[in-house]
């Protein structure tokens, strides 16, 4: 039989392993060979193989070190790095080239299909492909190996080489704004946050108290916009445990009888719900200093008196003397007194016209917050005015209501009055003039509150402004 020789370049292999483990033997000073150490862990090619307590020595002349370099130069086709000399041999890993990246998806798009009609990823059109991330090749849509694999069937994207240049990138079409669009909103008042705001017109601490102002504020989150009803005191209304009486005494019997649904505040709340069908979430109580104190603080207010009014007003902005005298229409830079004088007014005119100016005192003070930014002042006028107001709600209520406040364009900030269109005038039996509600009227108002025009454009102006 003829014998067969072993080629050159297996045999310059096989003498490059003998060499290698012979030197590996002699570095961990061990006088056998040993093929396979217990203390070495296999490694993965991607990271570089490092072994405890052994520091190979690699020859860098003479004929070991020719008989190494080209027996590497056979087996890799591609070139390595020379390893030096250092404590902590570092192997660098054959890798293979992958392509770049595709761009990134949006993520609010729709889960991607092999229809390209439903994707907006980039279609094979040459404005479509950023030059920056695909180039074009003669294969299909990139994927994550370098190997000749068919792109998975699920990638919409397809790439055609066309050109041997990249394809000039179009601009890109401005993206649309999103567009706010209202939540539709039932009717009534459910779905709001319901705010019993009560002008209280105690002069004795502790004594039982009429109210002098009663607003309901009904707070819409979702849809940014707020309600006001306003309810004259003089309605004539069914108090429970009471009987029939003026709307404003039922803070009085409340306290006076220590009402169990909450005193003076709970009876007022419970008086609503039977007569109007509205629910009170929280309320705010105010009495005749505390609201000249929240004006002040503001740096006063700028209210617009849209029609004459005579009455007592200070002499001059600033002055604490009241003089009798009219308003002409105009813009107004009121103080704390000044302001009070103008919401209490009502000999020259109507309780129905001092509710109107009352919610127009409100859109004043929301201007003025909104003027000042008084978000951050917000925790030292909570402390300065606690103590002359009273309400529940909590502080972190009150920032999420005057973020909300100031947001509000005053156009949706809408005003209910309960006048003389949804009343009847009639005198009782001991001579009292009141107003009796004609509650299918009152209560279509409720009902779309949030439809009636916006506090400034309020039409229950007197007769002899309009």
């Amino acid at each position: 039989m003829k014998k067969q020789s072993i080629p050159m370049p297996r045999l310059r292999v096989i003498i490059l392993l003998i060499a290698l483990f012979m030197l590996a033997a002699c570095a961990d000073g061990q006088g056998g060979l040993t093929l396979f150490s217990p203390e070495v862990s296999v490694t993965p090619a991607s990271a570089p193989i490092a072994i405890p307590g052994v520091t190979p020595v690699i020859p860098t002349d003479g004929p070991a070190a020719t008989l190494i370099a080209e027996a590497a130069a056979e087996l890799a086709p591609t070139a390595v790095e020379t390893p030096t000399n250092t404590p902590t041999p570092e192997r660098t890993p054959v890798r293979l080239k992958a392509p770049a990246s595709p761009p990134e998806r949006p993520t609010d798009t729709a889960t991607p299909s092999v229809s390209p009609t439903v994707t907006d990823t980039p279609t094979a059109t040459p404005t479509a492909v950023p030059t920056e991330t695909l180039t074009p090749t003669d294969t299909a849509a990139p994927t994550e190996t370098a190997t000749s694999s068919p792109a998975p069937t699920n990638t919409p994207v397809v790439v055609t080489a066309t050109a041997t240049t990249a394809p000039e990138v179009s601009p890109a079409e401005p993206t649309p704004e999103p567009t706010v669009v209202a939540i539709d909103r039932p009717l009534g008042l459910d779905h709001t946050l319901n705010i019993l705001i009560v002008g209280s017109d105690e002069r004795v601490e502790g004594q039982p108290w009429r109210s002098d102002v009663i607003m309901l504020a009904a707070v819409d989150f979702a849809n940014r916009e707020v309600g006001v009803i306003s309810f004259p005191r003089d309605l004539w209304v069914s108090i429970p445990t009471v009987g029939e009486n003026r709307i404003n005494t039922a803070t009085f019997f409340g306290d006076a009888y220590n009402y169990k649904n909450g005193g003076g505040i709970g009876l007022l709340s419970d008086t609503l719900a039977q007569n109007f069908g509205v629910r009170v979430d929280h309320f705010v109580k105010i009495d005749f200093k505390s609201y000249k104190d929240v004006v002040d603080a503001l740096g006063g207010i700028d209210v617009v008196v849209d029609c004459p009014m005579y009455g007592r007003f200070p002499r001059e902005p600033g002055s604490t003397e009241l003089i009798y005298q009219t308003l002409q229409p105009g813009e107004y830079h009121m103080d704390g007194l000044f302001a009070l004088r103008y919401a209490r007014e009502r000999k020259s005119t109507s309780d129905v016209d001092r509710a109107r100016r009352q919610q127009r005192v409100l859109i004043a003070i929301r201007n003025r917050a909104r003027e000042i930014n008084i978000i951050p002042r917000l925790p030292a006028l909570y402390d300065a005015l606690r103590g002359t107001i009273e309400t529940d709600l909590g502080f972190t209520d009150i920032i999420a209501l005057a973020r909300l406040g100031i947001q509000i364009d005053p156009k949706d900030a809408h005003g209910f009055i309960i006048d003389f269109r949804h009343t009847d005038s009639w005198t009782t039996p001991e001579g009292a003039a009141v107003l009796l509600p004609r509650m299918q009227l009152i209560q279509d108002g409720i009902l779309h509150l949030f439809e009636q025009n916006s506090i400034l454009e309020s039409p229950s102006k007197p007769r002899s402004c309009q």
